[in-house]
């Protein structure tokens, strides 16, 4: 390895490169160079211009299972495709896969007899953003189940939060395998892949708590503001922060599953517990960091 003097002239900084790697390349006074910023910050210089494009897909099936269908859309629709194609050897009853819940959120898919497709799926940049905003939406789904209890609006969250989870899982995958620029590192993306799926999981069974259940509720919405908390100061995140989260997810208590009601309040905290110990993982690599 060679290391360089950075210099700088004004506002500009630079450096020049190795002679022998110019001359090996032919690189000249007039030649350009594909410089690029994977997850981790490093710049890679290329001597040649990179560019790098989106890949469409194209699929030919013989399934007629709907929830493996549902699955290979959901995969297609995640990884960074420019667009994608799926054809299907027989037609099928469209109306029950589009039940899928986490179906009929994805922008962009058409159903067409027997042929799904996808053009121009959106991409986002920024899952840390995405992230602080499911959060938001747990809060204002609880606060709504709280006090209206209006069935219809719980279910929109639902949906939204489905989606949001979703479109954390297609900006990860394709910043991890695209080296998009992005200012988190690939732990943090780690991270936030991890809390966004035990939030989904939480959420699909909080849906089902009644409104007696006040004090239970009250509880968690306590332990999902303190996350957002967290989540929107993760860049001083430390171990007491951390323990303190694990202390609130320990006051929701142990249930013991005599019914449906009591398995959904278990599986609730038995997801919060889990992002409590990811949390606690994030804090310590944050330490480690500094």
């Amino acid at each position: 390895m060679e290391v360089r003097n950075v210099q700088k002239t004004g506002d500009m900084h630079y450096l020049y490169l190795p002679t022998l790697w110019c001359r090996e390349h032919k690189i000249g006074s007039k030649s350009k160079v594909s410089i690029e910023q994977s997850s981790d910050g490093t710049l890679i210089v290329s001597p040649h211009i990179i560019e790098k494009k989106l890949k469409h897909l194209k699929f030919s099936i013989s399934e007629d299972d709907q929830d493996i269908i549902h699955k290979l859309v959901v995969a297609c629709y995640v990884n960074p495709a420019s667009s994608f194609e799926i054809n299907l050897e027989k037609e099928m009853d469209f109306t029950k896969l589009l039940n899928q819940k986490r179906l009929i959120s994805l922008e962009s898919v058409e159903i067409d007899k027997k042929q799904i497709t996808c053009h121009g799926a959106v991409s986002i940049s920024d899952p840390e953003s995405l992230l602080k905003t499911m959060v938001k939406k747990i809060k204002n789904m609880i606060t709504v189940m709280q006090k209206s209890y209006d069935k219809e609006l719980i279910e929109r969250y639902e949906d939204e939060i489905d989606r949001i989870k979703m479109i954390i899982e297609k900006s990860i995958i394709s910043s991890l395998a695209f080296e998009r620029v992005t200012k988190l590192k690939t732990i943090d993306l780690y991270y936030i892949s991890l809390i966004s799926k035990d939030l989904e999981r939480t959420v699909d069974h909080l849906i089902r708590i009644s409104n007696k259940e006040l004090e239970f509720l009250n509880k968690i919405y306590d332990v999902i503001d303190q996350l957002q908390s967290i989540i929107e100061n993760t860049n001083t995140l430390n171990h007491k922060t951390a323990l303190q989260f694990i202390k609130k997810v320990s006051k929701i208590g142990n249930f013991e599953v005599k019914d449906i009601k009591y398995y959904d309040m278990e599986r609730i905290r038995n997801s919060l517990t889990t992002i409590a110990e990811v949390i606690t993982d994030w804090a310590i690599t944050k330490e480690i960091e500094r």
